[in-house]
């Protein structure tokens, strides 16, 4: 059993690492800090959420030159790629939610989680063991709101998309290191881009077939 929830695990981490295949690792000041994430699809590059998480939300909106805070559209289409297929279901108790919670080690939304905090950076919890990687921006009636993820170390994930409505109106201006803020790129930097290569969809297929035939015991696939 083990083996199979490993076995799994790699293959939603493939699968996971495919659908956030427009989300390219990037440099934020210089070539290959590593410290921004490009959007690929929208052109967006967005700052790492750790460059934040000890400011406000009105801190964080001067803190560099050159960023801006995202609006609510960018964030919601960013978290839309991010987290694909999101449940919308606590899942010990399957009551419904606004977010997804609780979900295993063996799953998408647990693998989806871990990539986004390896893109954007994570900051560690009370324990060592659980970290977070959460974003504010300013949703309607200029309400702060968050989306992003959350890890229980090797056993249970929570993700928060575009659905997570709880305000959060008390980061405005106040810090909290679990919380960063969404900035976009508002001005080229050239001495900055940098991109780390991501794997193609034909070869993450290649990498998943033969888990997948081999945990199904399927010798061949029914088409």
């Amino acid at each position: 059993m083990k083996n199979l929830t490993r076995s799994l695990l790699v293959i939603f981490t493939l699968i996971s690492a495919n659908s956030q295949a427009e989300l390219i690792q990037w440099g934020a000041f210089d070539s290959g800090d590593n410290l921004a994430v490009k959007d690929s699809t929208s052109g967006l590059v967005w700052l790492d959420l750790t460059m934040t998480s000890h400011m406000s939300y009105r801190q964080a909106g001067g803190a560099f030159a050159g960023w801006e805070y995202a609006s609510a559209l960018d964030v919601w289409g960013l978290l839309d790629t991010a987290f694909s297929d999101i449940q919308l279901i606590r899942h010990d108790t399957q009551e419904p939610l606004n977010y997804e919670r609780n979900c295993a080690n063996s799953t998408l939304c647990y693998a989806q989680a871990n990539q986004w905090q390896s893109l954007f950076g994570a900051t560690q919890g009370s324990r060592y063991y659980q970290t977070y990687a959460f974003g504010l921006y300013q949703g309607e009636s200029l309400r702060i709101r968050m989306g992003g993820s959350y890890v229980n170390g090797s056993a249970l994930a929570n993700i928060y998309g575009r659905t997570f409505d709880q305000a959060h109106n008390d980061q405005l201006d106040q810090s909290n290191n679990l919380y960063g803020t969404f900035l976009v790129q508002s001005t080229l930097n050239t001495n900055a881009d940098h991109a780390i290569s991501v794997p193609t969809p034909s070869s993450l297929i290649a990498l998943c077939l033969p888990f997948i035939l081999i945990l199904t015991g399927k010798r061949k696939l029914n088409c």
